[in-house]
């Protein structure tokens, strides 16, 4: 699906979701969240070779696989929590995207541990010199 089918798409479900969000929130909202899971899988097999495309620079380039496999789990829980955050934001659940949020960055956190002790250990070997 190309960005201009995505984009009519989302609008139409937008505007819909307002003409019957007075008499119906519940379906509003469900409406909304269904948009969001067609255009998350229309484009999914574009998000495939996006991923591919970036571990076979890496694996070109030299760059350790490890580090490409953390950057794109980190990119991939931003896109899943802001995802998550907008759909409570939009059924007025700001608490809950709130919790979102946070978790994400927790996880975000964890995962990047491991590139946190490569950097320090560099900087220890460097100042060993």
């Amino acid at each position: 699906m190309d960005i201009p089918a995505i984009a009519i798409v989302c609008i139409a479900a937008a505007v819909i979701a307002k003409v019957i969000q007075p008499s119906s929130r519940d379906l509003a909202a469900l409406l909304s969240i269904s948009a969001v899971v067609v255009v998350f899988l229309s484009i999914s097999s574009q998000i495939y070779e996006m991923v591919y495309a970036i571990q076979r620079t890496a694996d070109d380039s030299g760059i350790d696989s490890g580090y490409i496999t953390i950057a794109l789990k980190a990119l991939g829980i931003c896109y899943i929590c802001e995802l998550a955050g907008s759909s409570c934001r939009d059924c007025g659940e700001t608490a809950l995207a709130s919790v979102v949020d946070i978790s994400g960055r927790i996880a975000i956190a964890i995962i990047c541990l491991p590139l946190i002790e490569s950097f320090i250990n560099v900087v220890k070997s460097i100042l060993e010199m």
